[in-house]
């Protein structure tokens, strides 16, 4: 799902689980690598947890990109129902990292060490 400066307000109040954002270019070389691990996998995965995704092209929305003070792409951040911000993250994380904060975010153990058990 995308993220803009004008819907930001309605998607966020209206949410009441986490929300993992990725702040991208569509210029930037890791950025195109996370947009294809969230398109293909990890939004899959975040949705069967309860956890929204939602990513926001920082070009075309200045506002934003100001707002959460992005410096640099790729930049992941979450918020919390209550409006915290959590986990942020700059430059692309190897994807044990991203499925593993999508279970911490759920409250459920790792799914790679679910694996091992």
């Amino acid at each position: 799902m995308e993220l803009t400066d004008k819907n930001y307000t309605n998607m966020i109040k209206d949410i009441d689980t986490p929300v993992f954002i990725d702040f991208y270019s569509p210029t930037c070389g890791p950025c195109q690598m996370l947009t294809k691990l969230i398109d293909e996998k990890l939004e899959p995965y975040a949705k069967e947890k309860g956890i929204e995704v939602v990513k926001c092209d920082v070009s075309k929305n200045p506002k934003l990109a100001e707002a959460f003070k992005v410096r640099s792409v790729p930049f992941t951040i979450v918020i919390m129902p209550d409006e915290k911000l959590k986990y942020p993250e700059l430059g692309l994380k190897n994807e044990t990292y991203y499925f593993e904060l999508i279970d911490k975010l759920a409250g459920k153990g790792s799914f790679f060490s679910r694996l091992f058990t």
